[in-house]
């Protein structure tokens, strides 16, 4: 039911940058160690007071927004969101990924990507991505909804402009989280949303273009919260922190978080880029296994994802559709070393597909080799392709009949 909250995660990182008084009790309530990190000096008690570096490089880090009813509950991956931090070049860009993308999950076959964090946790889903996009997915931060409402106040709101259809579902999904307490939105325009409304505004999937706005509003609201972190007095620092720090947990070394976070803060008004994955043009909407999903053509998504990342001056989030969708689309995914890199070809056996939509009524998924491996699990390897007849995804397709 709550949904979206991935929202603040990249928000509180840049925050506990420059909040180090903080350390110490940010080590202890956020941090999941690894086992060699009980033996490194990072979580020695007399490493309080700290100085801040500037990091070097290219970071990846996992935003996963959770619904989670109890505290016992492992929660429901509502938002994925890959924040990619460039160092070098100072720049943010953010990567929205459709819950309902269904990709290989290693170890457990296709299903939709949301899946992984309940089968594994935030390690198989970025095992997931990492296997399936090619990238290097260093870190996590989890972050549950819970602690949303009350740090968007705390930041003063976000200005956003309200559609006339939204407006109806957000107000329901403020009554659903705060009953008698709920502060309405009294029509559409552009307005000044507190954490109630923006929590809401995060959520709604039933209107408009459906879960492919929620991820454009998802990734709105980020941007606002971004700039306003950046000039959010020093005294302010400690509050916001205490605010979020019980509901989230991240694999990265707090003085490496605090590092990055001061990274960011540092790169001042650098405008944050955004995409969403899959690229409109570059999947099949299908029904498998009585399931709505989105079959990615995984090599044009790959290649889009890679370029990207690697752009030097292109603001995606700024292209016209048109644009975005076709940039690089007959590009082949390479390697570091120039060379075409294999990338996974998806295939769904006929007896899962259950209802095709208009954009592949024509045509049903089939297997073309065999799509397992001997120990049971998925082949997601690269198969050659040549003179097979392929949707436009690049699934291997025969006339329905």
């Amino acid at each position: 039911m709550k949904r979206t909250l991935i929202v603040i995660g990249i928000v509180v990182t840049m925050l506990l940058g420059v909040f180090a008084g903080s350390y110490y009790y940010i080590n202890k309530k956020i941090f999941v160690p690894s086992p060699k990190d009980f033996f490194s000096n990072d979580n020695n008690d007399n490493n309080d007071k700290q100085n801040f570096n500037v990091e070097k490089g290219n970071y990846n880090i996992l935003l996963i927004g959770l619904d989670k009813r109890t505290d016992n509950d492992i929660g429901r991956t509502d938002s994925i969101i890959l924040a990619n931090i460039n160092a070098d070049t100072r720049k943010i860009r953010l990567i929205s990924f459709m819950r309902d993308m269904y990709i290989p999950i290693p170890g457990y076959g296709l299903n939709r990507i949301n899946s992984a964090y309940t089968l594994g946790g935030p390690e198989l889903l970025m095992e997931t991505l990492q296997k399936d996009f090619n990238i290097d997915v260093q870190y996590y931060i989890s972050i549950d909804f819970r602690a949303f409402q009350d740090l968007v106040d705390k930041l003063g709101g976000i200005d956003v402009e309200i559609k006339d259809y939204e407006v109806n579902e957000i107000n329901k999904y403020i009554k659903e989280v705060n009953g008698s307490k709920a502060t309405l939105l009294q029509g559409p325009g552009y307005q000044h949303l507190n954490g109630q409304q923006a929590l809401s505004y995060s959520r709604i999937r039933k209107v408009g273009n459906s879960d492919f706005e929620r991820t454009e509003r998802q990734r709105r609201v980020l941007t606002i919260l971004i700039d306003k972190a950046r000039s959010v007095s020093i005294f302010k620092i400690p509050e916001l922190a205490s605010t979020a720090i019980n509901y989230i947990k991240t694999n990265i070394p707090t003085t490496k978080l605090m590092n990055l976070g001061y990274t960011v803060y540092k790169f001042g008004n650098t405008p944050v880029e955004t995409i969403r994955i899959p690229v409109d043009g570059m999947f099949d909407s299908l029904m498998v296994k009585g399931m709505a999903v989105l079959v990615p053509d995984m090599e044009k998504n790959v290649t889009f994802l890679e370029k990207f990342l690697s752009s030097q001056g292109i603001a995606f989030s700024n292209l016209p559709p048109y644009m975005a969708n076709n940039f690089h689309a007959d590009d082949k995914a390479i390697d570091n070393r120039g060379k075409k890199r294999n990338v996974i070809k998806i295939q769904i056996p006929p007896e899962d597909l259950t209802q095709p939509t208009d954009n592949t009524s024509d045509y049903e998924i089939i297997e073309g080799n065999d799509s397992n491996n001997q120990d049971g699990k998925p082949n997601t390897s690269n198969t050659d392709g040549q003179g097979d007849k392929t949707n436009n995804n690049g699934n291997e397709v025969v006339p329905s009949e």
